[in-house]
Parts: structure tokens; C-alpha cells; sequence
């Protein structure tokens, strides 16, 4: 695999996510509560379908506290447009219990005791640790797996996420530095959400195809 070349590419890869990366509202804040929740809303949808609910849901859960303190059923009206409301209920009534339990109402700096809500995975844990903590975290979803699969011709496991030798390739890439470890995440995230798609990636606009090999290929 052609690491180096890959690190070579980082700066344009960061200045690509300055000039044409996505605009959310949770990366703009590092509360933890809001990213802990916000992890947990993004699970299995779009992030433009929570970005629709988004300010209504902190403006009637802005902590831990207050989805306790709300009926389940209020909690369910405000996420149901984005589906799976069953297992999101429990999972964010489960993740506000474990912030009032272990620490004083925010998330607990743990990967593993972050995973103890119900369907709340490595994944989550992790991206709550990094744009919440700045604990610099490797970050594994389908995305960063596309990407990685055609700039290295790596094969990748059916579940790249449970893959230690995955983390262990993705640690190998990410800045020890919090900022730029938040930027190499966020640009990773982007890249395969906008430019390596499933199908039909867009190679010739892609900041790093100089290092990839899918597309010296093509």
C-alpha cells in the first residue's frame, strides 16, 4: 500500500474540505451532550434528514436532564421523521441515563462505557470521543471503507468496522494532532459522502487521486 503517497495528499485533502465540504450545525459545537445525541440521531439516516430536526430537538433536549425529563412520547414525535424510532428512543433514553449515572450529565470520556447504551457502537463511541474530547480517535464507517478500498486496492472485510486490522491501517493516517485529527475525519466523512460514491465516483474532482490507485486504474 502507498501510505506515504496518501499523507502526501492530506493538505489538498483538507483544503478540498475547507473550500467544499459539508455545513452542519453540530460541527460547530463540542458540548458533549449535543454530539453524544447528535451520534446517535445520525445512526442509519441521512444528515440532512437531522439536520431538519436538528435545532428543534436541542431546543426541547439540550441535556441529558431533559430527555428525562420529557414524556417518551415527545421524545418520539420530535425524531419519528427519521425512521427507526423504536431503538432510537431507547438508545437516547439509555444514553441520557448513563450521562446522569456516571457524569453529572454529560458523556462519560470512555469508549467503552459510551458503547453501553442499545445500539450504540464503535463507531458512535468514538466520533463522540473525537469532535466532543478531542481524544484522537480512527473513525471506521462505509465511507472511510470505500475510500480506503480504492486508494490502497485493500480488500476489505464484510464488516470493516469490527476489523482491527482496518483501525489499525485508519490509525496509521490520522493526525496526532486533536485539530487536524477532527479536519482528517470530518474531510474523510465528506470525500465519500460527495466525490467516492458507491457508484459513479466522481475520480477526476477527487483531492487525493493522485494517490489512489482505483483511479490510475481506471
Amino acid at each position: 500500500m502507498r501510505i506515504a503517497g496518501f499523507v502526501d495528499s492530506c493538505p489538498e485533502l483538507l483544503n478540498w474540505l475547507e473550500s467544499s465540504g459539508r455545513e452542519f450545525p453540530w460541527r460547530y459545537t463540542q458540548d458533549p451532550w449535543t454530539v453524544y445525541a447528535t451520534e446517535i440521531l445520525l445512526q442509519r439516516t441521512r444528515a440532512s434528514a437531522v439536520e431538519s430536526i436538528f435545532d428543534e430537538f436541542f431546543t426541547r433536549f439540550p441535556s441529558a436532564a431533559a430527555v428525562e425529563d420529557q414524556s417518551e412520547e415527545e421524545l418520539r414525535n420530535v425524531i419519528r421523521s427519521l425512521g427507526f424510532v423504536n431503538h432510537r428512543t431507547r438508545s437516547l433514553q439509555e444514553a441520557a441515563s448513563l450521562c446522569l449515572e456516571t457524569s453529572r450529565g454529560k458523556p462519560p470520556c470512555s469508549l467503552e462505557k459510551l458503547k453501553h447504551p442499545w445500539r450504540v457502537g464503535d463507531y458512535s463511541a468514538r466520533a463522540t470521543l473525537m469532535f466532543a474530547f478531542d481524544d484522537v480517535q480512527p473513525l471506521v464507517d462505509a465511507n472511510f471503507a470505500r475510500i480506503l478500498a480504492r486508494v490502497f486496492g485493500y480488500d476489505m472485510p464484510v464488516q470493516p468496522h469490527k476489523s482491527e486490522n482496518v483501525y489499525e491501517l485508519v490509525s496509521s493516517l490520522v493526525p496526532d494532532e486533536p485539530g487536524l485529527a477532527r479536519a482528517f475525519n470530518l474531510s474523510m466523512l465528506d470525500l465519500g459522502a460527495i466525490v467516492c460514491s458507491p457508484e459513479s465516483p466522481a475520480c477526476h474532482q477527487c483531492p487525493i487521486n493522485a494517490a489512489c490507485q482505483f483511479y490510475q486504474s481506471s
